[in-house]
């Protein structure tokens, strides 16, 4: 006798349909396991290339900023995002180093006093447009002494893997990962990510010896109320079921975890991103996990934000459901792969 036809005797219930629904549960299995399956598969393959700046004096962690953009297909987004982002960057350094120097921890002042330099490093996913070129020809106009990098993965990996990539692969004492499309306006989200930073340090003591590890995260959750009038009653729908099953699958405690707008402390960004194992939309949601995992202390901040035309998830209600799914799946995912501790936290 076969296990199905046991199964079928035991509950009488047919055999075919006994069939059927052990198929039905493998392929649920699957599905909800297939990222952790996926990245065990091919590893973050990557070129990466200084195109401007770049001198050791220019890459101390001590006075560095370091600025993650993924990127992919973005070659008519990201030449205005990084116009404001640096023209802005440049213009008020004075300011932003001394909120940097106020960051980081009076225990940890920076040894180089001068004003801070920023490190820009794009992190192009297997862009299939000319994304690489237009970030050639833009370091080539660079005149500001500042730093950027060129990352270019041998395939596309997924934002997660990306901002990974580049997290690990960055110099500076604070990281902030930023989308390409500039839809967050870093004249008024970076000043208040670094204060509250501040604010965090000034709260815990900072009295050990090693920089906390520390997270700011850009949060839209203030702009909800407003933007349900222009948001179909699909987009809200969406919305509020990702919401309930962040706070039941993640951590009730952030409102708004998918905002392209964070900062980390080193330490914080070496732990995090080291244990990531999600490469695709819903890594934010894996970093919450894994933050309240290791301790790290996580604070939200709302954000100047707006939608930006030419997003990936502009593809229709279909599309946008699939991508809900594929994201419900992912935070699934994560919450049974921590459970059965088929995933093991690093502590760096």
């Amino acid at each position: 006798m076969t296990l199905t036809e046991a199964v079928a005797t035991a509950t009488g219930v047919p055999a075919l349909y006994s069939c059927i629904g052990a198929v039905f549960i493998l392929a649920l299995f699957c599905y909800i396991f297939y990222p952790a399956y996926k990245c065990t598969k091919g590893g973050l393959g990557c070129t990466e290339t200084i195109l401007a700046g770049g001198e050791k004096s220019n890459c101390e962690g001590d006075d560095l900023l370091s600025l993650i953009i993924p990127a992919y297909n973005e070659e008519d987004r990201l030449p205005i995002m990084l116009d404001e982002t640096l023209g802005y960057l440049d213009k008020d350094r004075h300011n932003l180093t001394q909120l940097f120097e106020a960051a980081i921890g009076h225990s940890h002042q920076r040894r180089n006093k001068s004003l801070i330099k920023y490190e820009l490093i794009i992190v192009d996913d297997g862009s299939s447009d000319n994304t690489r070129n237009v970030v050639r020809t833009y370091a080539a106009t660079l005149t500001s002494g500042d730093t950027i990098k060129l990352i270019s993965m041998h395939q596309n990996v997924g934002k997660g893997g990306a901002v990974k990539t580049g997290m690990l692969r960055s110099l500076g004492q604070l990281c902030l990962m930023i989308d390409a499309d500039g839809a967050t306006d870093i004249t008024d989200g970076l000043p208040k990510l670094l204060k509250e930073m501040h604010t965090m340090n000034s709260r815990g003591g900072n009295n050990t010896t090693l920089p906390p590890k520390l997270a700011v995260f850009g949060s839209r959750a203030h702009l909800e109320k407003e933007s349900k009038a222009s948001r179909s009653k699909v987009r809200t729908f969406l919305m509020h079921s990702f919401h309930f099953f962040v706070k039941a699958l993640c951590s009730p405690k952030i409102k708004d975890t998918q905002c392209g707008f964070k900062l980390f402390t080193r330490g914080a960004a070496i732990s995090l991103f080291t244990n990531l194992h999600l490469r695709r939309w819903a890594f934010d949601t894996e970093l919450v996990v894994i933050a309240e995992k290791l301790n790290i202390c996580v604070s939200e901040v709302g954000v100047i934000w707006q939608e930006i035309d030419g997003s990936k998830l502009d593809g229709g209600k279909l599309s946008l459901a699939l991508v809900s799914l594929g994201m419900l799946r992912d935070m699934l995912c994560v919450r049974a792969c921590y459970f059965f501790n088929a995933w093991k936290l690093q502590s760096r």
